[in-house]
């Protein structure tokens, strides 16, 4: 099954902008109304965990104007699917990452420290999901 190349960009793109913003704001909140004076911590950890894929995207994006992507084409459906749940699980486990924080009675540098791992396999997968996912073509028939 097919999907449109340009609806499911533009998904993507929301999803993204969307997931990485409400972490943005929550960081933003955590080192505005927080007292533990570890802000650049959590902007070290949070940076490079988001701006790869969004460089991604936005890079597509433009191509896409400067080019005029033709509007018939289409990508299989089941890599459109997996890099939105993919990249859904992401966000999500990024966005409770921090705020999980308080409850654990690990220091916050040596908590994101251990979260990087296992993020960064999630973040592997829906990364490379995404890259197969704009490299893929098909043309409606």
């Amino acid at each position: 099954m097919l999907v449109a190349m340009t609806a499911a960009r533009k998904k993507l793109a929301i999803l993204w902008f969307v997931g990485a913003g409400l972490t943005f704001i929550a960081l933003l909140i955590l080192t505005t109304f927080g007292n533990n004076g570890q802000f650049a911590v959590l902007w070290d950890w949070f940076l490079p965990a988001v701006t790869p894929n969004l460089s991604l995207i936005v890079g597509v994006m433009f191509n896409d104007i400067r080019h005029q992507a033709a509007k018939g084409e289409s990508v299989e459906s089941f890599m459109y699917r997996l890099a939105l749940w993919l990249s859904l699980v992401y966000l999500l486990l990024l966005f409770i990452t921090p705020l999980l924080s308080p409850f654990t009675d690990v220091p916050l540098d040596t908590y994101l420290q251990n979260s990087k791992l296992p993020l960064s396999l999630v973040q592997a997968l829906a990364t490379t999901a995404l890259g197969a996912f704009y490299v893929q073509r098909e043309s409606k028939p």
